[in-house]
This record gives C-alpha cells, sequence and structure tokens, in this order.
C-alpha cells in the first residue's frame, strides 16, 4: 500500500486525477476498455468501431461533465457522459444540466459531427453505496464495480495497469468498512487512513447495526460536514410521531404551528480529527430554518409561542435527570451526550448508544404526553 501512485501524489480524493485515470486506461487497454463498457456502461463493445474517452469537457452553460465516451459505429454514435463522485456531493442541478439537450449538442457538434444520429446516455459513478444523483434517467454504478473488470488481470505493468490496479487496491480497501464486527476497535475504524472517508462508510455501517427504540425509528439521513478544518459524521435519528407536520406556506406568507412544526431527533456526530463521539437531542422548526430566517419570516407571537412550548419540553426533560445527557448547546440543540469510545469495542459501543437511545426515548414520550394531557400543548 505504500507504493499506491494515489497514495504517494496524495490525489486519491481529486475527482479529475481518478477520471484521467480511467479516461488514460480506457484508450490505452483494449481489455479495460471492454470492460468498463460492459460493466459500467452496460454496452456492447463489439457494436463500435472506435470508443475514445474524454475529460473535463466544457459544454458552455450546461457544465463540465467528468468524463464523455464517444463511441462510434457506422452508422450512429453513442455518447456517454459519466459524473464521477468520490467524497463531494453533486453539484446544483449537476446532473440534470449534463441531460439537457444543449450539452447534447455541443458534445455532438465537437465530437461526431459526421454522425447524423446520436444516442445520449448517462452514468452515475460513485464511490459511496448510498448516493444517487438528482435527476432521473443515470444508471448507477460504483467504483467497486471497476475490481470486477480487473479480477481476471494480471499485472502486465503498462502505465494503465499501474494506474487501474493502484485505484483498485484503495477502492477494495475502502469497501472493507462495510463489514462491522462486534470486535471491531472503533477509533481505528472510524479513521480515514487513505483519505477517501472510509471511516464515514464505516459510520455508515455501524449505525445501520443498531436496534433502534422501536420500529417507529428509522435513520432518516446520513451526512458529512466540515467546521473550522475539521470533518464530523452524522446521522439524524427519529420517528414521524417527533416531526408531525412542515411549516405551511401561504401566498408568500409562512405559518409556523408550535403543535405541529416542530422536529425532535437524535444525531449521532463523530469528530474525525478529535476522535470524539457525542450524541446531540435537536429541537428545531420543521423543516430547519435559521433562527434569523424564521424571526424575518414567521409572525412574532407564533414564534414566541413555539419558543415557550419548547422551552417547557427543556425543563420537563431536565427534572427528570436522564443519565448521560448534559442540557444545553446551540439554538437548535437542546442536550448533549459525550462519549469516550477510544479504543472501545463495537459491541460495548453498541450497547451504550442502544441503552442510551432507548431510556431517553421512553421519558421523552412521557413528557409530551403528560405536557399535552395537562396543558394540551408543550
Amino acid at each position: 500500500m505504500e507504493d499506491n501512485i494515489y497514495r504517494i501524489l496524495g490525489i486519491q480524493s481529486r475527482e479529475d486525477c481518478i477520471s484521467n485515470s480511467i479516461a488514460y486506461a480506457f484508450n490505452h487497454s483494449n481489455d479495460f476498455k471492454v470492460g468498463f463498457l460492459q460493466c459500467i456502461c452496460e454496452k456492447n463493445p463489439d457494436d463500435y468501431q472506435v470508443c475514445i474517452a474524454h475529460t473535463r469537457v466544457s459544454t458552455g452553460e450546461s457544465g463540465v461533465p467528468d468524463l464523455v465516451l464517444v463511441c462510434k459505429s457506422e452508422y450512429y454514435a453513442d455518447i456517454i457522459i459519466i459524473e464521477n463522485k468520490l467524497k463531494a456531493e453533486e453539484g446544483k442541478d449537476q446532473t440534470k444540466r449534463y441531460m439537457e439537450t444543449q450539452c447534447i449538442e455541443s458534445l455532438h457538434n465537437r465530437f461526431c459531427p459526421d454522425k447524423t444520429t446520436v444516442n445520449p446516455s448517462f452514468v452515475f459513478l460513485t464511490l459511496f453505496p448510498d448516493q444517487q444523483p438528482k435527476a432521473q434517467g443515470y444508471l448507477v454504478k460504483h467504483h467497486l464495480d471497476i475490481i470486477k473488470i480487473t479480477s481476471h488481470n494480471t499485472r502486465n505493468e503498462t502505465l494503465s495497469d499501474i494506474l487501474i490496479n493502484d485505484w483498485v487496491e484503495l477502492v477494495s480497501k475502502f469497501y472493507k468498512n462495510e463489514h462491522v464486527s462486534s470486535d471491531d476497535n472503533i477509533s481505528e475504524k472510524l479513521q480515514d487512513d487513505d483519505g477517501l472517508d472510509g471511516g464515514y462508510l464505516y459510520f455508515v455501517s455501524a449505525l445501520k447495526q443498531l436496534n433502534l427504540p422501536s420500529k417507529e425509528f428509522t435513520i432518516e439521513y446520513f451526512f458529512r460536514s466540515s467546521r473550522q478544518g475539521r470533518r464530523y459524521y452524522g446521522a439524524v435519528i427519529s420517528k414521524s410521531a417527533w416531526h408531525p407536520a412542515k411549516m405551511k406556506e401561504y401566498n408568500g406568507s409562512w405559518s409556523l404551528n408550535p403543535q405541529q412544526n416542530f422536529n425532535l431527533h437524535f444525531e449521532p456526530q463523530y469528530d474525525v480529527l478529535n476522535m470524539d463521539f457525542n450524541i446531540l437531542l435537536h429541537y428545531e422548526v420543521y423543516p430547519y430554518c435559521t433562527q434569523t430566517w424564521v424571526r424575518n419570516n414567521i409572525p412574532p407571537h407564533q414564534y414566541d409561542e413555539y419558543l415557550t412550548r419548547r422551552q417547557s419540553f427543556v425543563n420537563a426533560l431536565k427534572v427528570r435527570d436522564i443519565e448521560g445527557w448534559t442540557f444545553g448547546g446551540r439554538s437548535n440543540q437542546i442536550a448533549k451526550a459525550i462519549f469516550n469510545f477510544r479504543d472501545r469495542r463495537f459491541r460495548d459501543v453498541r450497547n451504550v448508544i442502544e441503552d442510551l437511545l432507548k431510556t431517553t426515548t421512553i421519558v421523552i414520550d412521557d413528557v409530551f404526553s403528560k405536557l399535552h394531557n395537562k396543558v394540551n400543548t408543550f
């Protein structure tokens, strides 16, 4: 692993660099070209006389696709647009813009003006198993699939072989983080040795192993964020009763119903730099909006009633003295549970988290019920 070309150059998370490597191998290795067309693009290589890969092709206002494969037969051409995703999220309308007529016409005129018939197709090639394109009509493939292309090949030491096999080596190690064992050392598994956020993949896989407090609960989504140079992995765990309804808009004016438009949820977070694992308890408007937005768009009496209701709930929780929680925090956070999981095994960590969520849920539901029955509000 130490002599891996991507790790040496520190470019393993650079989408443009990986796209360049794939394009080079596609254009210089017939075996890789055939495998890539079959496995990633789901095309028959025998249909074409020539196929060439291009990277970072400008299409004007439609943007710059990561990879464009131009595959010509005698009578037509297939243009395959590939969006390559590693750690980054999709840009605004990125995949949608690549499907627009202007984008296809630009590529047609540039690469195959001699062909009257051009058939576009679209591939979303992503590292993370759960990442999906925002636009419909994309074939979703994963870098894990590239392993299948090279599994039968030997390393012949051509540049194409080195580029692809070194990438496969990193990708294979990355995808091992999908597998969670009871004996895993949590602090080791959550670290990111190869710059691909393999720790985030393990975070996702580990949380999916939890027994949540009841069948009503789901992990609603996972996220990655950066603040002040630090990276965080996070998730939102809740149930529908804890976020009854969204705020409504009527003719440009918003209305906040304090009894309905709230969102209570658990938010596990992992600080990669400091190796801190915490669980936050959030109570916020639903859907989430900043305090500034709420003050500027919601009638003051509604927001004041919401804050009163929220504080009543917090006060009722405090007096129950739930073990593990410290109350307070930023505007949407009402409590925080701080853990030291360094060198702890997953089985122990799992038990601690499950016990906390179960105990807290029982108290929260009881508080909701009593406050509602007392004043028909909380």
